[in-house]
């Protein structure tokens, strides 16, 4: 089962290459651990356009099907993404802008944090990495297996807040080893790692995958079928 999870495919060439390629500047000094940090974190902004691409041609399909669909969904999420996005901001900005960084001084000013973080030495490096991945994984899983034809838009919309929550708390408890810690290369590398792994095995919960069996079985209750967790870890995990 291991094996299905960090062996390298076609699906999962994406998440290893950004990975890899992270590590790389590190290593060259491209890239610092602070860089990195905030890299996975602006990283809560590039999936929720990914997602909003993703609604898009999911109710593109829907429309050419039936006509009757609507893309108001659109700005509906990113209007709730946005708030949510904007409140996990500010919560993470109060925390970097401790003693540890000596840019970010009001945790409200969310626009200004941004472009501050935007303007980091080595940020034009490491943030490409991450389009990168996510962009692969657009095309060639999200449109190339014609996953906009498996889930309903309203579907869609709610799925990235279960990979953001895992994702937030990774970073945050990395910056404490990285800002307090005194073990900046070593944290940002265990950061890598452990996005890597968290990656690997969402990526690795797909149709007809032996992880996919396995985890419905074991959560499939009176109140929910096998074939129901399964669409909802497809579903959450997308």
């Amino acid at each position: 089962m291991l094996k299905s999870i960090f062996y390298p495919t076609t699906q999962t060439a994406f998440v290893w290459i950004s990975a890899l390629y992270l590590i790389f500047l590190l290593i060259i000094g491209k890239a610092d651990a602070m860089t990195i940090l905030f890299v996975y974190f602006v990283e809560t902004l590039i999936i929720g356009v990914f997602n909003a691409l993703k609604m898009y041609k999911t109710i593109a399909f829907r429309k050419k099907e039936d006509g009757k669909i609507s893309f108001v969904l659109i700005p509906f999420f990113i209007f709730h993404y946005g708030f949510f996005v904007a409140i996990q901001s500010i919560f993470g900005f109060a925390l970097f802008g401790m003693e540890a960084t000596n840019f970010i001084k009001e945790p409200f000013h969310i626009i200004e944090n941004y472009g501050l973080i935007f303007q980091l030495e080595g940020i034009q490096y490491a943030l490409p990495a991450i389009v990168f991945n996510h962009l692969g994984n657009f095309f060639f899983d999200f449109i190339k297996n014609k996953k906009y034809t498996k889930f309903e838009a309203h579907e869609i919309m709610f799925k990235p807040y279960v990979r953001i929550i895992i994702q937030q708390f990774v970073v945050i408890l990395s910056f404490f080893f990285i800002a307090f810690g005194n073990a900046g290369l070593i944290a940002a590398l265990i950061l890598i790692a452990l996005r890597l792994c968290i990656d690997l095995g969402l990526n690795a919960i797909k149709e007809d995958s032996e992880i996919l069996d396995y985890l419905s079985s074991k959560l499939a209750n009176q109140k929910a079928s096998k074939e129901e967790i399964k669409k909802q870890l497809l579903n959450f995990t997308e």
